[in-house]
């Protein structure tokens, strides 16, 4: 066994973990208590770094409780517990409680409704999960609500079966009329709930797991063309749509999603690079704002570097409103799947335009330009090319350009 320390940063702070890797393919990360400033954990040393104050009673509190937690193991092993999910349990237990007794949750929550699973999963992990996560899974908490009131009945949790499973991905898919990639987002998010909760002991039905749902790996998009960014820029606008307009710009010329357009302010702005942490996923991201770039700047300087704050809703009810007056209406017709139906969707390009279709168009026509998707991804923050290129949207234009130029 050994026992390493870890600083998880969050929005304003970073909380220590205490990770036990028992081998391998058997390790447990346990958040404590404890946090500390973003830049005061020393990855090296595995400590908080001796300038702060406090350090060093901090230090020697995690040394003790490294000690503590190896002299648990010990104890355990001597007690004959040496399979990994009842000894994870326990040292668990035994990090966040201080306690040695362990009661098994499975022999305590025999009679558990899934409803109630589902809010109990996201009331342990809610102070690791961004926002937008846990959004996620209150959503799936709603929903399953309402799949049990179409039941007219509850789901138990020790009785949940494969059939359950399927009667939810029918509700979704029939009730709901949900197209398959929700549904299949919906399941995953059900499934991650269902994996945490046979990880702390409670009795699932491990059937239930291999449910899955089909979907089409890209869906079409919708992407604006340079000539259509020329008449958004150019066109227009009462006073009170023109800050929205510049919002959608500054995230087209930057690649970066609506939150955190939303969170731009002067400080993060140094030598013609916007510097933050990303909202979602919390990574700290560089944008340069030169090149393609510069109209993001000169866009944000009229706004001395701070969008007004707009909701979502609002904001892409506006942003249709303001395609539509620079005339992007051209026709668009677009295929989403829902169990096995095809739906066709035939709309005006201004009626399909959302904040999002500004990250979208930036990767589209950047790759269109010819920079590298590994340079993309790394302006977008994406972990995988995959999910990145889904966001990818080759015209028949650019086809036939593209040919034309081969020799």
């Amino acid at each position: 066994m050994n026992v390493k320390f870890y600083a998880r940063e969050g929005k304003i702070d970073a909380r220590i973990q205490i990770c036990l890797i028992h081998d391998r393919t058997h390790t447990l990360k346990v958040t404590t208590k404890h946090t500390i400033p973003k830049n005061a954990w020393d990855k090296s040393n595995q400590q908080v770094k001796e300038i702060f104050e406090g350090a060093d009673q901090l230090n020697e509190m995690l040394l003790q409780k490294k000690l503590e937690v190896l002299k648990q193991y010990r104890t355990l092993h001597q007690q004959g517990v040496t399979e990994w999910t009842d000894l994870s349990h326990r040292l668990k237990s035994f990090i966040k409680t201080g306690k040695t007794e362990y009661h098994s949750v499975k022999s305590q929550e025999l009679h558990m409704y899934m409803g109630e699973a589902i809010n109990r999963f996201l009331k342990a992990r809610e102070v690791e999960y961004k926002p937008e996560t846990n959004r996620k899974y209150e959503v799936l908490a709603i929903v399953w609500n309402h799949f049990e009131t179409h039941l007219k009945r509850q789901v138990s949790l020790n009785k949940l079966s494969y059939t359950d499973m399927e009667e939810f991905r029918l509700y979704l898919i029939k009730e709901r009329k949900n197209r398959n990639d929700t549904v299949y987002k919906m399941l995953a998010a059900l499934k991650c709930v269902l994996r945490w909760l046979i990880q702390n002991d409670y009795s699932i039905n491990p059937k239930c797991l291999e449910l899955g749902q089909k979907v089409k790996v890209k869906n079409e998009i919708v992407t604006l063309s340079e000539k259509e960014l020329k008449q958004l820029q150019k066109v227009k606008l009462k006073k009170e749509l023109k800050p929205i307009r510049d919002c959608f710009l500054f995230q087209v010329f930057t690649g970066q999603r609506y939150s955190d357009m939303q969170q731009l302010s002067p400080d993060q702005i140094n030598n013609n690079n916007w510097e933050f942490q990303s909202v979602k996923t919390g990574k700290d991201m560089l944008v340069p704002l030169v090149g393609w770039g510069s109209t993001a700047y000169n866009v944000a300087s009229v706004h001395q570097f701070c969008f007004p704050k707009y909701v979502p809703q609002y904001f892409n009810r506006a942003i249709k409103t303001i395609c539509r007056e620079a005339g992007i209406t051209e026709m668009v017709k677009l295929k989403r799947y829902s169990g096995g139906k095809t739906i066709t969707i035939n709309k005006p390009k201004c009626d399909l335009i959302s904040s999002h279709t500004a990250r979208r168009t930036c990767v589209s026509l950047l790759l269109e330009k010819g920079v590298p998707p590994t340079v993309v991804m790394k302006l977008t923050g994406h972990s995988s090319i995959q999910t990145m290129m889904r966001y990818e949207r080759t015209t028949n234009d650019s086809l036939i350009q593209a040919f034309t130029s081969v020799k």
